[in-house]
């Protein structure tokens, strides 16, 4: 069988599970693509690198999931989050917007690297305890913190960025530079989602209206910890994070690592305490790891048989002719689906190669055609089931993938149209 065609399948019948929630993720992504590799005719030694080269380049992300993960429940627990909680909801009254303002800004400084997983793991544990007390709905507390990483996914330094620049042959300066009356836009509908989320009607609440002021001073009404024992997780904090945002060579997962190793040793004194504790925080990750590890063999799969190829070159040649000149703008339409299907690497080292020399004859420059793609795309990289740091995400915020993709796809893929316009209408993006 065609292998477009068999990859199609994989990924309808995979977002079908998963959104309609009739199969565990770690289960779907282990089955499924197997049974896609057998069915395309792939033989053991192949089914073996594919799973092998797949679960290879997961490794890092899953055992920064499992050290992350425990190390912000084991501070949450201890009470290092309570005092900031107290702080805001005291500083803001009842102006509930300002708190999702709020969380725009700290996913803005935490993106500076980057990295997703870095930008959920400081943002969602800081203000999950807010939200939970405000009864916002996990899906719509992370909708706010992906809207905003969209923008800042395509900073120059950014992994999207670089490969669409080195694919169109330009400077990520420049590229960067071009898009920019785009960005501003992006940023603009980030702050217009944290808006429209904060007025949604909250879990626990009849009219969506809550008295936060009464919740100052609820969360940390009572110390979990000693003064000292308190300083002492707050400075293993900053140190984690300092080490996050400062380009020291060292791997993020070790750093996390390091870190819980000692959060461990400063909040349990004894080894049976800190067994214990080691047991419980890992019983709180153990299930996403797995969901990590089986993502890691889907990816495997897909690239190594070829299917990601197929896909992006059948999707090329299905469109009509009298599209060939506008082909970089129409496919823009669907970038979200797109880059949710190919995933990010074939997204930009796949497909956009393809439609560049596709449009070139018309007149339509290569940097035109990464620009449109980077601003477009970039909305279905955090809603992707095949992006490993979602896992981080929806993990923290106490969601699944599913939930998070049926509650915030069409807000994304929405952000993602609006944007195009509004870049055609600046001149960013060519017609």
């Amino acid at each position: 069988m065609n292998l477009a065609i068999i990859g199609f399948i994989l990924i309808i019948i995979l977002m079908f599970v998963l959104i309609g929630e009739k199969m565990s993720p770690p289960m779907a992504f282990i089955i499924l693509p197997l049974i896609a590799a057998v069915v395309s005719g792939a033989s053991i030694a192949d089914i073996s690198l594919y799973v092998n080269d797949g679960l290879a380049s997961i490794l890092n992300t899953a055992v920064l999931f499992l050290f992350s993960i425990s190390f912000f429940t084991l501070m949450s627990e201890q009470g290092l989050f309570d005092p900031l909680v107290d702080f805001v909801i005291s500083k803001v009254g009842n102006k509930i917007t300002a708190i999702f303002i709020a969380v725009l800004l700290v996913s803005t400084v935490a993106h500076l690297d980057g990295s997703g997983a870095s930008t959920y793991l400081i943002a969602i544990p800081a203000f999950k305890p807010i939200m939970d007390k405000l009864g916002v709905k996990p899906v719509v507390f992370l909708g706010t913190v992906t809207g905003l990483m969209a923008a800042m996914n395509i900073i120059p330094w950014g992994g999207p960025t670089i490969r669409a620049a080195s694919v169109a042959g330009v400077e990520v300066s420049d590229l960067y530079s071009f898009i920019l009356p785009a960005v501003v836009v992006m940023f603009l509908l980030a702050i217009i989602n944290a808006v429209i989320n904060s007025r949604r009607k909250r879990e626990g609440s009849v009219d969506g209206n809550i008295n936060i002021v009464d919740l100052a001073g609820d969360v940390t009404s009572e110390p979990k910890t000693s003064k000292g024992l308190y300083i002492y997780n707050l400075v293993v904090t900053l140190i984690m994070l300092a080490l996050l945002f400062i380009d020291t060579g060292l791997p993020m997962h070790f750093i996390f690592m390091v870190a819980y190793a000692f959060a461990i040793l400063g909040n349990f004194r004894s080894v049976k305490e800190q067994g214990k504790k080691i047991q419980e925080y890992g019983n709180n990750a153990i299930v996403m790891t797995m969901t990590l590890f089986a993502v890691g063999i889907f990816i495997g799969v897909i690239e190594g048989s070829g299917m990601v190829e197929a896909m992006a070159t059948t999707i090329i040649n299905a469109l009509p002719e009298f599209i060939a000149p506008h082909t970089h703008w129409f496919l823009a339409l669907f970038s979200v689906p797109l880059m949710m299907v190919l995933g990010t690497d074939a997204f930009y080292f796949a497909l956009l190669p393809i439609v560049i020399g596709i449009v070139e004859p018309f007149g339509i420059s290569a940097s035109t055609v990464a620009a449109t793609f980077l601003i477009t795309g970039t909305y279905g990289t955090y809603i992707s089931p095949t992006v490993a740091a979602n896992y981080v995400g929806v993990s923290l915020a106490g969601t699944t993938i599913g939930e998070h993709i049926k509650a915030n796809l069409p807000i994304m893929w929405a952000a993602s149209i609006i944007t195009l316009i509004a870049a055609t209408l600046l001149g960013v993006v060519q017609f």
